[in-house]
């Protein structure tokens, strides 16, 4: 099994995701209605995440150029999201 970022990824977003499903909340029902669908796309970022790796490694046999793809893809993402989060809020 190689490592690869978006195997660490994905064991993040599992992570994360068990913490909010089993922390214990105080809150208010609707914080507990937002905790889950956060919870619930922890676990579909994690599951987009393998699939993606899994895709990678077909098509990309070398493990140096496997970490470049995916360092960029994972950078790629996370300057996507930050765009969008600019733009609509």
């Amino acid at each position: 099994m190689k490592l690869t970022p978006l195997n660490i990824v994905t064991s993040g977003c599992l992570v994360l995701a068990l913490l909010m499903l089993f922390s214990p909340s105080q809150a208010l029902s609707l914080q507990k209605g937002l905790n889950g669908l956060l919870t619930g796309l922890c676990f579909l970022a994690a599951i987009i995440a393998f699939i993606s790796d899994l895709i990678f490694r077909k098509f990309i046999p070398l493990l140096r150029n496997l970490w470049v793809v995916e360092c960029a893809f994972i950078v790629f993402t996370v300057v996507l999201m930050v765009i969008l989060k600019i733009t609509v809020a």
